[in-house]
């Protein structure tokens, strides 16, 4: 009876890691799909535009027919411009000479002589200016829970702007995806760059960050990609806490590439004022295309330079 109950549950298991793995190669399977698809439209839209040229010759004619009674237009204008201009500057109207005023001799108005108060000079506000704090920041993470697949996530961040005030970033993730099944490993990845992100600064070190920029498939597909989160440094700067959100959209069929939503809690190993060593834990939960869920728990590894 042991037996047949262990048999069961290697069956059972069996199938639930043959159902949990093959996500990645789902995921490349419709990235694929997709990547054609996109193609096939670029090919039939080229087309469709090429065709729509034959009928330009009557638009030409229509256009210059439209110019032309512009033209007329304009002339009828000036020229009753013109004539009603000479017809007001022949008439001069007579000069009536304006009546003479006798002279009265003004006797002079003594003013008296106001003496001001001495005040006190005033005393300048200064404000104090905000202290530039550009940093570059180098940052890695490698998940392995669920350990029947892997992610790797390295990545780059450079930051020009204000101490606790407006400030810019360029963002930029190299995001792999790993899964092994039956001995043989499937791989999918993506370069996700942030081209446009606002990233202000409050007073409490916490830094909003808001960007558009694109992801870019394996199989060359640019897909525009919204970004919004924030990143917090507490106690000092000793603790680091964050999170994210990434939607990448095809919006030539509706369909949503990844929605992706990440943190991270993180200690400082090296906490010097221009140099800060992170380490702790990040999580992601992503889905793919609509139907394929990923999630992954790991470690995570930043360093910043100011």
């Amino acid at each position: 009876m042991k037996n047949y109950i262990t048999v069961f549950i290697v069956l059972f298991l069996g199938l639930h890691m043959s159902t949990q793995a093959q996500k990645i190669g789902q995921i490349k399977k419709k990235a694929k799909t997709s990547s054609k698809r996109r193609s096939s439209e670029r090919r039939s839209s080229s087309g469709s535009g090429g065709s729509s040229g034959s009928g330009s010759d009557f638009n030409g004619e229509g256009c210059f027919s439209v110019l032309g009674a512009c033209f007329d237009l304009l002339s009828i204008i000036g020229s009753s411009s013109s004539s009603s201009e000479s017809q007001t500057s022949t008439y001069t109207p007579p000069a009536n000479p304006a009546p003479e005023k006798p002279n009265i001799p003004s006797t002079p108005i003594e003013k008296p002589v106001l003496v001001d108060p001495p005040n006190p000079a005033p005393i300048p506000v200064v404000k104090p200016k905000s202290e530039p704090r550009p940093y570059f920041q180098l940052k890695a993470s490698y998940g392995f829970l669920p350990n029947n697949y892997e992610i790797f996530r390295p990545g780059a961040r450079v930051r020009f702007g204000k101490k606790h005030g407006f400030g810019m970033a360029l963002d930029y993730r190299y995001n792999h995806l790993s899964e092994k099944v039956l001995g043989e490993r499937t791989n999918y990845f993506t370069h996700d760059i942030q081209l446009l992100q606002f990233a202000p600064e409050t007073n409490g070190n916490v830094e909003i960050r808001a960007g558009f920029g694109f992801m870019i498939d394996e199989f060359e597909e640019w897909y525009p990609e919204f970004l919004v989160g924030f990143n917090a440094l507490t106690d000092q700067m000793r603790w680091n806490f964050g999170s994210e959100v990434r939607v990448a959209n095809d919006f030539s069929n509706g369909t949503t590439p990844r929605l992706e939503w990440g943190s991270h809690v993180q200690y400082a190993l090296v906490n010097q004022p221009k140099f800060k060593l992170y380490g702790g834990l990040r999580t992601k939960v992503a889905s793919y295309f609509g139907n394929v869920n990923l999630w992954s728990i790991g470690l995570g590894l930043t360093m910043r330079v100011y």
